[in-house]
Parts: C-alpha cells; sequence; structure tokens
C-alpha cells in the first residue's frame, strides 16, 4: 500500500510540475506584443525557397521561437541568429540546434564568428538585433506591429537585404514575390 501511495504521490508530483512549467511557458507570451506562433510546415519550403539561401549568407530571425526557420536555413548552410526572449524556446532551439549538429557555439565563443550551418539563438530583445550583418532576415508579426518592423528593418538592414515577411505584409512596401502569404522584399 505504501509504495502504491508511492507511485501516485510521484505521478501527481510529475504532472503539477509539468502544468506549472508549461502555464510559464505561455504565461511569458501573455505580456508580450509578439507572442509565439509557430510557423506552419507548410510555409517553411516557401518561406526557405523565397529567401533563396547561399552557402554562409547570414539569416537573422526576428523572434526566432522554437529555431524551426533557424534550423532550415542552417540546413541551407546559412550562419543562422535567432532573437528570442522566452527562455523556454530558447533552450528548446539550443536542444534541437545539437540535436542536428548545428550548434557550432563552442567554436563560435573561440572564433568569434558563427560557421556556415550553424544556428545561434540570443536570448535578445530583437528590436537590437544588428541586421548590418545579415543577408536575410525573417520577420512574423501581427497586422499592429508590422508598421513598427518595416521601419525597423528599412532603418537597420543594409542594401541588398533580403527580407521575408510571413502572414502579414508590410503596410507601405510593395513585395517583389508573394505566395501562400509569405511576401518577399529586398532592401534598395
Amino acid at each position: 500500500m505504501l509504495v502504491f501511495l508511492t507511485i501516485i504521490l510521484s505521478v501527481i508530483s510529475f504532472l503539477l510540475i509539468f502544468i506549472i512549467i508549461f502555464f510559464f511557458f505561455f504565461a511569458i507570451d501573455l505580456f508580450l506584443d509578439l507572442p509565439y506562433v509557430a510557423t506552419k510546415k507548410g510555409r517553411i519550403g516557401t518561406i526557405i525557397r523565397l529567401a533563396n539561401i547561399k552557402k554562409g549568407e547570414t539569416v537573422i530571425d526576428l523572434g526566432s521561437g522554437d529555431g524551426r526557420l533557424l534550423f532550415a536555413a542552417a540546413q541551407k548552410g546559412a550562419r543562422a541568429i535567432g532573437y528570442e526572449i522566452n527562455p523556454f524556446l530558447i533552450i528548446f532551439t539550443r536542444i534541437g540546434a545539437r540535436i542536428k549538429g548545428l550548434d557550432h557555439s563552442r567554436s563560435v565563443l573561440r572564433s568569434s564568428k558563427a560557421h556556415s550551418g550553424s544556428v545561434i539563438v540570443k536570448r535578445e530583445n530583437l528590436w537590437k538585433a544588428n541586421l548590418k550583418v545579415a543577408d536575410v532576415v525573417f520577420v512574423y508579426g501581427r497586422k499592429k506591429t508590422m508598421q513598427k518592423f518595416e521601419d525597423f528593418v528599412y532603418r537597420n538592414a543594409k542594401k541588398g537585404t533580403r527580407i521575408v515577411v510571413n502572414t502579414n505584409p508590410f503596410p507601405n512596401k510593395r513585395p517583389i514575390k508573394s505566395e501562400n502569404e509569405i511576401f518577399l522584399y529586398r532592401i534598395s
């Protein structure tokens, strides 16, 4: 009887810990203007194709979430850098990068440069991202934040940078291409 009670209490404790972690994961996003919304798997291919990523390019994902776009870009040979503030998503991305063999953070610390085919996720506010190093920038935002994204990207990215926007287009810029609610822009 005591063993049975111990097992039940252990299971209940595990479930409570899981619920608490799950709550904090989503509670963080309740206070953010840009909550976590995973990119639909069917759109990842379109985003990567429109981005036309070449080996050795640097890709920045503003609000990288679970890292799925970073992984796809790194698999094309890019140095993929994500900006994310949700610590649970950062941990999830770093574990995924390590499992996929895309985590070169130890060598990055030694050389101060990311390797092609690598994923780095920074726990920083995306509005402080250094877009001058980017060849491609991924953007997802709600309609009400797209003007702010447009201003930020066009003010801070270098000439020639390709911008791929998921779902909600920039309000004052005309995309070069669009497909499946994915919009491609270029800084001119």
